[in-house]
């Protein structure tokens, strides 16, 4: 989103790369693998989605986007689905919401970090 400062058009844009989920619950049925997708969430809207991951309780996905952010979002938040081709998406968990002030103001010109979030059901 560009925003005019004093005639400046500033960009403000965040590069996001997805590795991998890791010890996800099986299915509580015979089959007890899981086709998981991560979606990553804009103040409640879906900015971006992962491919399929068929039969894993680990998915690996190895993804990364750019997208541009309004200066004035409140929460960055991942959630992890189980594909059901039949029924509604299940979820299966969700990272708590990253506070704007914590991970995209900063000074540096690239700002790096390899974190784990854990997910809560």
């Amino acid at each position: 989103m560009a925003v005019e400062e004093e005639g400046l058009r500033v960009f403000q844009s965040v590069k996001i790369k997805i590795g991998e989920a890791k010890n996800i619950p099986p299915y509580p049925g015979p089959n007890r693998m899981r086709d998981c997708y991560c979606t990553v969430n804009l103040d409640q809207e879906e900015v971006f989605r992962t491919k399929i991951i068929e039969k894993s309780l680990c998915p690996f996905y190895g993804e990364d986007f750019y997208c541009e952010i309004p200066r004035s979002f409140r929460h960055l938040s991942f959630y992890i689905f189980d594909r059901d081709v039949f029924r509604r998406d299940s979820s299966i968990g969700e990272s708590d919401p990253i506070d704007p002030t914590d991970h995209v103001k900063h000074t540096a010109p690239c700002f790096s970090s390899c974190d784990w979030t854990l997910m809560k059901p």
